[in-house]
């Protein structure tokens, strides 16, 4: 079975967790025996094909593209996105699935769809009105609209959580039964032992008697990364040998900076900005905790990543993360939003070893036995033969002589 994937993003591009998804999803399918083709977005001159371990890669330059906002950049992105995946569907005339990852690829989606008569499968990973806490202006109405557009289009519609499927469907009014959750994955190999290295990244970023409390994610309402920097006074009050590395930029970068001057804790906490992978693995396996204080969270795959590093994490209790983590189990949940409840949570992991062993012991064994990436490709791979099962019985077929 051949799928094609349309996303934003795909390694070596790389905004937050979408091209982490798409990336680990594909290479599974490969040993699934699904061959997955991918069309994505290219910028520093990446554009063209590549073969990546049995994953059809074809990347289109999107560096220049004319527009005065982001809007009308995704607007131009979407016609040469279903213009270069027009010429993929005409080289492999026998895929049998259109899968669309997100609203930024709806539009180029949608027109494939009936353009080829293909049927479409669309992963919703989060949704404007949670990213933002809600809808107050035009460019967040019109994201909305092309979400409920992609997903009235598509055969089915896959999610990360339950806590997903019910927005979707409470967003949109979609049918239950069309709304499938498939989780996220980790790979644990990919968190084996680097002692050497780890070492000398953790003598980079703390002094070797200091415990750092680690952030990862992009700086923005919805991941709290404010909530962290409002927890840190309480937490360096019982713990004065705590350091926070906070890594990821965003709109809220500069004024969490400042927050942190005014208090007098610029000796305490580190801005990184963004981080290569090997730097960022290193460091998640080397904290003392991994905090995730998101307001607003679809699944949370950075608690995932934590877990399989063996550190123990820290989260907010809402969306997907209340599902990953069983408090007092393999983690601990503090209230979303709350700076003290989040310190909270952050003292007692750095202060009692004995609950902080047996979180990671039982964290690691939740992500082996649950969060694989093979599980993740399985499930998915059930989604599609449903649909083209549904397909092949029903009268919505292409007409040959309309095609290449």
């Amino acid at each position: 079975m051949k799928v094609l994937h349309l996303t934003s993003e795909y390694p070596p591009h790389k905004v937050g967790g979408l091209g982490t998804h798409v990336e680990e999803l594909t290479r599974a399918q490969v040993k699934a025996g699904i061959e997955p083709i991918v069309v994505v977005c290219a910028f520093s001159g990446n554009q063209g094909y590549e073969n990546v371990n049995g994953v059809h890669v074809f990347r289109f330059d999107a560096d220049n593209i004319p527009a005065e906002d982001f809007p009308s950049w995704a607007l131009q992105m979407n016609v040469l996105m279903q213009k270069e995946a027009s010429h993929v569907l005409e080289e492999f005339r026998d895929v049998s699935l259109i899968h669309a990852h997100d609203w930024l690829v709806a539009t180029a989606a949608v027109g494939l769809k009936h353009i080829f008569r293909i049927p479409l499968i669309s992963t919703i990973h989060s949704l404007e009105e949670g990213r933002r806490g809600g809808i107050y202006e035009d460019r967040q109405e019109l994201i909305h609209d092309i979400e409920r557009k992609m997903v009235y289009e598509s055969w089915r519609v896959i999610v990360c959580s339950n806590f997903m499927k019910q927005s979707v469907c409470s967003a949109f009014s979609t049918p239950w039964e069309n709304v499938d959750v498939v989780v996220n994955g980790v790979d644990v190999s990919k968190y084996s032992s680097d002692s050497a290295h780890y070492s000398e990244v953790r003598g980079k970023f703390a002094l070797p008697h200091e415990k750092i409390v680690f952030f990862v994610g992009r700086h923005v309402w919805e991941k709290g990364v404010d909530v962290l920097v409002g927890a840190v006074q309480s937490v360096l009050s019982e713990v004065p040998d705590a350091k926070f590395v906070i890594t990821g930029e965003g709109y809220m970068t500069d004024k969490c900076k400042a927050l942190v001057w005014q208090m007098g804790l610029g000796d305490k906490v580190l801005f990184t900005g963004y981080m290569d992978d090997r730097t960022l693995d290193a460091l998640l396996h080397v904290s003392d905790v991994v905090v995730i204080p998101s307001r607003y969270e679809p699944f949370g795959i950075v608690a995932l990543e934590g877990m399989a590093s063996h550190t123990p994490v820290v989260v907010a209790d809402t969306g997907g993360l209340s599902e990953i983590v069983q408090h007092g189990v393999n983690g601990l949940k503090v209230w979303s939003g709350h700076s003290e409840s989040l310190a909270i949570g952050i003292k007692r992991v750095l202060v009692d070893d004995g609950l902080r062993d047996s979180i990671v012991n039982n964290a690691y064994g939740t992500v082996r036995d649950m969060y694989s990436w093979d599980n993740v490709a399985g499930m998915t791979k059930a989604v599609y033969e449903r649909v083209v099962d549904e397909y092949n019985c029903a009268d919505w077929k292409p007409n040959p002589g309309l095609m290449w």
